[in-house]
């Protein structure tokens, strides 16, 4: 397959690039390259590796970036909620009106799938015991709400049946991720906690009693590879929760595993008004429709960044490029 991955060199993304080239695929990269290129270097001497700079709101970047594609994996975007909180203007135009283009630029290329990393921050805030794919949506962000309007626009505009070019259009609703990349991040909750620990000895938990769904990095890329892989009528039009049901913890329990796994660190609970966000998920449906599991716990990922950092020598977990909010969105 033909593949055009938007957002290839970030955080996901590079995995997502590896993936998809192990799996024998062509794939072509469109980022805009605001951290750099260097998450890709390890591919770029592929033969099956395109990388092209550009900007998903500019329709020629998409448009030339989409030429000979089967399929697109849409990634780039402005994530979380604090990088979207800087400029709630420029979100809007990345995330929601780029989406738009998109997919008229999709159809006009006759693109026969469209995967879009989408989030579960959607769901928001609720006392439900497992979300599942159909639950009530309740944004408290700029940035899920974004991602719900990107959902609609993609399934909504994608499915016409008087047409002859409908595309299979899957979402992936991704937990909180994390673990080691290319392209690190230390602006997500068991990477932060894991960098504090190792180099502070300090494992500060605000709150704790809110839930969140997690997933590896690695484990979010492989399952996009599995929806372009699988059979059209399994995937088309039908969003996936991306996750594993053992790893839906309250915060508090995330501070204790890095603190198993950082020697010497401890937790310190901080008196802190709880974050409004919190919800369990279930991930049923992947796993029994894509036959999908995750692979990582925890455990796994503040190992290997605490390996990573002691090697790399990283004595600075607040540089620019590692937080996605740093970063002035124009």
């Amino acid at each position: 397959m033909r593949v055009l991955v938007t957002g290839g060199a970030g955080y996901i993304g590079n995995y997502i690039v590896e993936e998809l080239l192990d799996a024998g695929h062509h794939v072509r990269v469109l980022d805009s390259m605001l951290w750099g290129d260097d998450a890709l270097e390890p591919f770029e001497d592929d033969e099956n590796l395109e990388i092209r700079e550009g900007d998903i709101r500019h329709i020629e970047d998409l448009s030339y970036a989409m030429d000979d594609r089967d399929a697109v994996v849409h990634m780039a975007g402005i994530v979380g909620d604090p990088a979207c909180g800087v400029n709630e203007q420029a979100t809007q135009s990345v995330n929601v009106e780029a989406t738009k283009s998109l997919v008229e630029v999709a159809k006009l290329h006759d693109i026969d799938r469209l995967v879009f990393a989408s989030t579960c921050s959607v769901y928001g805030a609720s006392e439900l015991m497992e979300l599942n794919e159909g639950s009530y949506l309740n944004p408290l962000s700029l940035y899920a709400e974004s991602k719900i309007d990107s959902e609609e626009i993609i399934l909504h505009e994608t499915q016409d049946q008087f047409a002859d070019n409908d595309i299979t259009t899957t979402i992936l609703r991704l937990g909180t991720i994390f673990g080691w990349s290319r392209r690190m991040r230390f602006d997500l909750v068991v990477n932060i906690l894991t960098a504090k620990a190792v180099l502070e000895g300090d494992i500060p938990v605000y709150g704790g009693e809110q839930y969140r769904p997690l997933v590896h990095v690695h484990d979010a890329a492989r399952a996009f590879a599995a929806v372009l892989d699988a059979d059209e009528e399994k995937v088309d039009h039908q969003i996936f929760n991306v996750g594993d049901n053992d790893l839906n913890y309250q915060i508090k329990k995330v501070g204790r595993i890095v603190e198993e796994n950082v020697e010497g660190a401890e937790v310190r609970f901080v008196e802190h008004k709880e974050d409004e966000r919190t919800y369990r998920v279930s991930f049923d449906k992947i796993n029994h429709i894509l036959g999908w599991e995750a692979e990582y716990d925890i455990a796994d990922g503040v190992q290997e960044i605490k390996e990573w950092m002691e090697e790399e020598e990283i004595t600075d977990y607040s540089q620019k490029e590692m937080r996605n909010s740093e970063y002035p969105y124009m």
